[in-house]
């Protein structure tokens, strides 16, 4: 069993980690881990060569190392126009369901917009919402819209709501991350068992549970990293 970090901008490669990487088309650095996403991230759009992008994203995909495709969302407070924005998710989501893999959501300020476009779009991949670091009114229609949620660095931050809304979280739909932040995804798994009152060991199963639940990976390429936890 491995220590997942769901969503991350700062790979470490550490023994035991398996680390999800966020791609966005543009970016200039390669990814440093052995297992990525690949996403339109919202505020990258506006120098985007649309045809490029399409073809980069529809041919990452399908690389067995890439697990999942996004961040991809909805974003009120970029300046990237709204119309460029809804094609560049309408095309996550499209590819998302072609590859068979699931879509992590880059949401601000824009929950009501994205729940419209899975209703719109009846996905059968599940939708992961990645930094969730909202009260629980925020969290409880996602959950009935039968999406997951990621939580990191804001269950730290003392009396955060993000923490309420995590312990209303249904075990096995939930998922752990460090983004762009500086830490260690095991500060945040230790806080995860605190706010849920577990044994870190159980925090740590039980998102690895989810993790083949949603991804089905293939035990085979993860069992090098694993064996080392």
């Amino acid at each position: 069993m491995g220590l997942l970090n769901l969503h991350t901008h700062l790979a470490t490669r550490a023994p035991g980690f398996v680390e999800i990487e966020s791609v966005y088309y543009g970016q200039i650095q390669k990814p440093a881990a052995d297992w990525y996403s690949v996403g339109l991230h919202p505020w990258y759009l506006p120098a985007a060569d649309w045809p490029g992008a399409e073809q980069w994203l529809r041919a990452e995909a399908a690389r067995p190392e890439v697990l999942a495709i996004g961040e991809a969302g909805l974003d009120k407070v970029t300046t990237t126009p709204w119309t460029d924005q809804l094609a560049a998710f309408r095309l996550c989501i499209a590819v998302s369901e072609e590859a068979g893999k699931p879509l992590i959501i880059h949401s601000v300020r824009a929950f009501n917009e994205i729940l419209a476009e899975k209703k719109r779009a009846q996905p059968r991949q599940p939708w992961i919402f990645h930094g969730f670091a909202k009260p629980e009114n925020v969290a409880l229609p996602l959950l009935k819209a039968d999406c997951y949620l990621s939580f990191g660095a804001a269950l730290l931050k003392k009396d955060h709501p993000a923490q309420t809304a995590l312990k209303h979280c249904p075990p096995e739909r939930f998922f752990l991350e460090t983004d762009d932040e500086a830490l260690s995804i095991r500060e945040v798994y230790h806080q995860a068992a605190v706010l849920l009152n577990l044994p870190e060991q159980a925090v740590r199963q039980q998102v690895w549970s989810n993790f083949q639940r949603v991804f089905a990976p293939d035990p085979a390429i993860f069992a090098p990293k694993i064996a080392q936890s």
